[in-house]
């Protein structure tokens, strides 16, 4: 369901950031693609779905905004463009793990150097608890912000500058669920 909403998390992230070349990996409804443009953003999304990418196109479009849309897989071989964007952003996106985090790698090689690498997910604790044992999906089959972490730690060129816990954003669609989200933004050498 479209609410046009961005991620307040992203907001606070990327608000003082100045505005280039932006990848949204697992776009989804889109709303942060469609904020990321009007602050002047030059934006891919990128999804799995051809649906979510058709809504957040035809949302573009009706806002006289520029966008461009990348149906890829981030678990692919090269999904996206090398050392290409300024910002690239992952709210909530569902990247299935593999044994050699393939998606954590594609994700942070699409960073530019100088570039921004901002990841949003649930925390899983909550998640973990007796009372969400009959969810349905297994959290542990998708990549974490601990992955994205422990990749950035061991690699050469990264400045981790944000990894903590927060309450969800007011006006989120699963506030009542999750009440709590995991930020973590970190900047690539230049």
């Amino acid at each position: 369901m479209w609410s046009g909403n961005p991620n307040g998390s992203l907001v606070v992230e990327a608000t003082d950031l100045r505005p280039g070349r932006a990848l949204d990996v697992g776009a989804g409804e889109g709303g942060d693609v469609i904020w990321l443009a009007q602050q002047g953003w030059q934006v891919t999304a990128s999804d799995v779905s051809s649906r979510a990418l058709d809504t957040i196109l035809d949302e573009a479009n009706r806002r006289g905004l520029a966008v461009t849309c990348q149906l890829a897989d981030a678990n692919a071989r090269e999904p996206f463009a090398r050392n290409a964007f300024d910002l690239v952003t992952a709210a909530y996106a569902s990247i299935p793990r593999t044994p050699d985090l393939r998606g954590v790698h594609n994700v942070l090689d699409a960073v530019a150097p100088g570039g921004t690498l901002v990841v949003l997910s649930h925390d899983l604790e909550a998640m973990r608890r007796t009372e969400h044992q009959q969810r349905p999906f297994d959290p542990e089959a998708y990549l974490h912000i601990d992955d994205f972490a422990a990749v950035l730690d061991a690699a050469q060129g990264w400045t981790i500058e944000v990894n903590d816990k927060r309450p969800r954003p007011a006006g989120s669609a699963s506030a009542a669920r999750h009440a709590d989200d995991r930020v973590l933004r970190a900047r690539r050498a230049g």
